[in-house]
């Protein structure tokens, strides 16, 4: 109750935006949300939004003439490294919380600075280079330093592929800059783990975790995920050798407040970061924190935005529990490029008795027109049960009957995940 009729706004008005607005409204709140779009199908968390703003997320001046008319309250972003810093120039500028208040968004946002913060901390990390060396071991990943979502990253197998991608990489970048490092295997190359932490008060706490089940796209092209599921199969070997290294991590990186995840891969015994998020997140994994331990880390970050609080310290701590007594599985529908002509399948599997949650990204009339990244998720299904054999089933059921089609009737899904391995 001490959110009803609080005003947010929120930067961005994409399909995953309407996941901050559906649970602001479950708090009572009042939600306008901005981008640049004026055609609303592009930008359809407008349409779901209590009122939808034609403003850029980086335009201050107008921002701050439509929190003054509207009486805004508090203002919140997600899914991209850009739009953060956009969010804590613009709470400082309107005097709104911002939960990464006094944090390094520098470091934290940059790939190369956090991979040294890592190695301050005694954290292994992946072999890096410079374009300028004479690279020998191959494969190698080059990757914009501040991109996400596999945008920009190509992974090279010789001196020839090089060049090119380090120049592709460099245009994905905000700043201009890219970073090319050994290309990690793994342990087991099929999964790849991710931890989840939320941070109230200066006080991380691992909260969730996942191995992401990937495959091959294609000579040339990185694996891309095809599923999660949760918790993962080293979260016990992560919390047991590494949890202290990273939580000692974020203290020094002035992380107080917020939520946070990491995604990377194991290598002999331990845990390697690739990757570094401090804001929600587009796997949307909070769904199976909520819905198996009731610890809800969206409307914490709501509710940070409007209060300056997250919750109390204890209830959160108390409720938080990753070693979940439940099986998680997220199924994610990736599309090859072509336009959309039709979707069917998903209204029959949305009422099956362990789908969770349903996250649909691309519509009818969608084009998509890159192959490894993550405009290419066309939807993704969050399955939960204690019954492994019943989440492989439904998995199963999902791949015979959602259809993709294009405009001439060739089926448009791609990737699979195998969930025999549930069993």
């Amino acid at each position: 109750m001490e959110l009803k009729g609080k005003k947010l706004l929120i930067l961005g008005a994409y399909g995953t935006e309407i996941e901050i607005i559906n649970e602001a409204k479950k708090l009572g709140v009042y939600t306008i949300a901005t981008d640049s779009h004026t055609d609303w199908s592009l930008a359809p968390a407008k349409s779901v939004a209590d009122e939808g703003a034609d403003i850029s997320w980086s335009d201050y001046d107008a921002l701050e003439k439509l929190c003054r008319e509207k009486n805004i309250d508090g203002c919140i972003a997600g899914y991209s490294e850009i739009r953060i810093n956009c969010l804590s120039e613009f709470c400082k500028r309107m005097g709104f919380y911002n939960y990464a208040d006094g944090a390094d968004l520098d470091t934290i946002t940059s790939k190369d600075k956090f991979r040294e913060a890592c190695i301050k901390h005694g954290i292994p990390v992946a072999a890096s280079y410079s374009i300028d060396d004479d690279i020998t071991d191959f494969p190698v990943i080059v990757k914009p330093v501040d991109n996400a979502g596999s945008r920009g990253i190509t992974l090279c197998y010789n001196k020839n592929e090089l060049s090119a991608a380090y120049e592709s990489a460099v245009k994905s970048s905000y700043c201009g800059r890219a970073v090319i490092e050994e290309y990690l295997g793994g342990d087991d190359p099929r999964y790849e783990p991710a931890f989840f932490y939320t941070i109230h008060n200066g006080k991380a706490v691992l909260d969730c975790s996942l191995d992401r089940i990937m495959v091959d796209m294609g000579e040339g092209i990185i694996k891309q995920a095809v599923g999660n599921v949760y918790p993962s199969r080293y979260l016990d070997t992560f919390l047991e050798k590494q949890d202290r290294q990273f939580k000692e991590l974020f203290t020094a990186l002035g992380m107080k407040n917020g939520m946070l995840f990491m995604q990377g891969k194991m290598k002999n015994g331990l845990y390697l970061p690739v990757d570094i998020g401090y804001r929600l997140e587009g796997s949307l994994s909070f769904h199976y924190s909520d819905f198996i331990n009731n610890v809800n880390p969206m409307q914490m970050m709501i509710r940070y935005a409007l209060t300056g609080s997250m919750g109390d310290d204890e209830v959160i701590e108390d409720m938080t529990e990753p070693h979940y007594t439940k099986t998680g599985v997220t199924v994610t529908l990736l599309v090859t490029k072509g336009k959309i002509a039709e979707i069917s399948g998903l209204d029959e599997i949305r009422h099956e008795k362990c789908v969770i949650h349903t996250a649909q990204k691309l519509q009818v009339g969608a084009e998509c027109t890159h192959i490894a990244d993550f405009s290419q998720v066309l939807c993704r299904i969050y399955l939960c049960s204690e019954d492994k054999g019943e989440l492989a089933d439904t998995v199963e059921k999902i791949y015979s009957t959602v259809k993709v089609l294009d405009e001439d009737g060739n089926n448009m899904l791609i990737g699979r995940y195998d969930a025999d391995e549930l069993k």
